[in-house]
Parts: C-alpha cells; structure tokens; sequence
C-alpha cells in the first residue's frame, strides 16, 4: 500500500496556474539492506551472513558493469542501464570524451513490475506534517503575510 499526504502547493504551469492541492508520496521508513537480508533469511533456509555476502557482492557486480557501460536485466524487477549526457558539436572532429558531461543510470521497470505497480492501492497517511491539508485548518497563501 502507497501512502500519500495532500499538500497546496504553486503551480506554475498548466492551463490555470496558481495555488493547488495535489498528492505527493509519502514515504515511509526505506529500507536498507539489514532489513532486506532478516527478511530473506525469515523466508528462504540461508543464513543472514549468507545473504549479505550475496547482496553486497551483488551490489559491487552491478556498479562494475554499469560503470563499464553494461546494462544489467534483473527479470522481474527491470534493468539498470548506463546513460550519458554530451555536448552537441557542429563537427564529427569537435566530437570526442571532453564533451561527455556526465554518466547517470537509469532504472527502467521489466513489464511485470509495471504490471503489478499499477494495481498498487492508496492510502492517505494519516500524520501531523508540514503541508498536509486535514480540513480543520485554515488554509493559508505562502505569500501572503502574516501579521503576528
């Protein structure tokens, strides 16, 4: 389950822009890779030091072949593929790695996973946060002042 919080924030572009309401995504505790290993260990017959030797192995795998400009396909889940950002060049001579500004990685999701996060359901989290909008509270401009 996604949990959101409603927030009113400027729009500036649109067909009317100005103060809206929109969702914005929650997001809970992350999870790190301690938590992933307990719960592997819990449904799987591995050992925790088992499964961390495999995910930390499997984390330095990744980042290898990426920064060697491999894509890595993980099935289900989707694939990491390298991407790099470069300058435009009137010439074939002008263009060589100087003009490279950047590498990034990109995560594209495999069908399946597309698939199952379109049936994901929402819930509004119900906490006490900046910009969440509950009803009981006044609805205030962030650019109009307020007289103290």
């Amino acid at each position: 389950m996604i949990k959101y919080v409603r927030v009113f924030v400027k729009m500036n572009v649109g067909a009317v822009p100005g103060m809206k309401y929109v969702c914005r995504l929650f997001r809970s505790n992350d999870v790190g890779i301690n938590q992933l290993c307990q719960e592997i260990t819990e449904s799987t017959t591995l050992s925790y030091p088992d499964v961390l030797a495999c995910l930390k192995a499997f984390e330095i795998n990744i980042a290898k072949h990426i920064q060697n400009g491999s894509a890595i396909k993980l099935g289900i889940l989707g694939a990491f593929v390298p991407k790099i950002k470069a300058t435009a060049k009137e010439t074939l001579e002008e263009v060589d790695a100087s003009t490279i500004k950047s590498a990034t990685c990109r995560f594209y999701p495999s069908v399946e996973f597309k698939r199952n996060l379109a049936k994901a359901s929402f819930v509004e989290a119900n906490l006490d946060i900046k910009g969440l909008q509950s009803g009981d509270a006044p609805v205030v401009d962030p650019e109009t002042p307020v007289n103290p």
